[in-house]
């Protein structure tokens, strides 16, 4: 096998591929922005580096049948460089792109929809591709690369592979019908969670395995009577009077008329909102748009639940 021609560089093949559609070493230069004796010396170097002449000097300036061969290869390489060269810078300026997003399913029903449409009113000609999953499967659509950036409830961990990026604590609150005797309430002692029928939203969660570690610290044992895995299901049994729910906070948007959240004391529960990303794989300008999105709705959000 041939080696490789590593000192042919693309400003050699340029200038032949000038000289081919110009017939002329002055044309070519002008074409290039260069003189007419730096077009000359590329195309020496280039003629030194393969053997052989590419040109045919004198009156009329021609190619030979190799240096016709070698700008017909060379045209349509560069033009394969351009464009993709043009399509990176694009990609840097934002004016074109793609971020897939994996999202747990407790955020993607009360968090996203306020990312998306920040999203869409800053950077309207990136496309991005939401793959709404169980957040304990983000870190596997992160490695497969079916998802850049994933978006939920995802815990830190010993895998140094998967960087977790904290955004804030939704904390836990209990929701239940309006006509439940806790709803004249406004905050609840969590130990009432070991006398009523409860309903658990996707027990196997990394973060509802450290709220049930806290619970089981503080000697609270819930009544779990249901569990559900999407948040409209465990809403539905709400209402239809099958229990009362451990939920995020950030769900009391989403609740219909006939539930009411009610804050849970004794201990306080956390409801994390994390990013999380492959650590050493770098992320392309569209996710790092969606990443700066999100920290500033979170921000928002935050300051917005803060106001009396």
């Amino acid at each position: 096998m041939a080696e490789p021609i590593e000192s042919v560089s693309l400003r050699q093949l340029r200038a032949l591929v000038a000289i081919g559609e110009t017939a002329s070493f002055t044309a070519a230069g002008e074409r290039l922005g260069l003189s007419q004796p730096s077009v000359s010396h590329l195309i020496r170097r280039l003629e030194a580096e393969v053997g052989q002449p590419l040109v045919v000097r004198g009156r009329e300036v021609s190619l030979t049948r190799d240096g016709q061969a070698m700008v017909d290869a060379a045209r349509r390489a560069i033009l394969a460089i351009d464009s993709s060269i043009q399509e990176c810078r694009e990609h840097s300026d934002l004016k074109q792109g793609k971020v897939m997003v994996a999202v747990g399913h407790v955020t993607a029903a009360t968090l996203l929809p306020h990312i998306l449409l920040e999203f869409r009113q800053r950077h309207p000609q990136l496309d991005l591709i939401v793959v709404d999953c169980m957040v304990q499967q983000i870190r596997t659509r992160l490695f497969s690369h079916e998802a850049d950036v994933g978006l939920g409830a995802v815990m830190p961990d010993d895998d140094s592979r998967i960087m977790v990026e904290q955004l804030s604590d939704s904390g836990v609150a209990l929701f239940v019908r309006t006509d439940h005797p806790l709803a004249r309430h406004d905050e609840v002692d969590a130990k009432v969670l070991a006398e009523l029928p409860c309903i658990q939203l996707n027990p196997e969660a990394p973060a509802w395995l450290n709220i049930s570690r806290r619970l089981i610290a503080a000697n609270i044992y819930p009544r779990v009577e249901q569990r559900v895995v999407l948040l409209s299901t465990a809403i539905g049994l709400i209402l239809a009077g099958m229990g009362v729910a451990m939920l995020p906070q950030i769900s009391r948007g989403q609740m219909p008329a006939g539930i009411k959240g009610i804050a849970l004391r004794n201990p306080a529960l956390e409801w994390p909102i994390s990013i999380a990303r492959l650590a050493n794989y770098p992320l392309s300008p569209a996710a790092q748009a969606f990443v700066a999105v999100v920290r500033f709705v979170s921000q928002r959000l935050r300051r917005e639940a803060a106001m009396p």
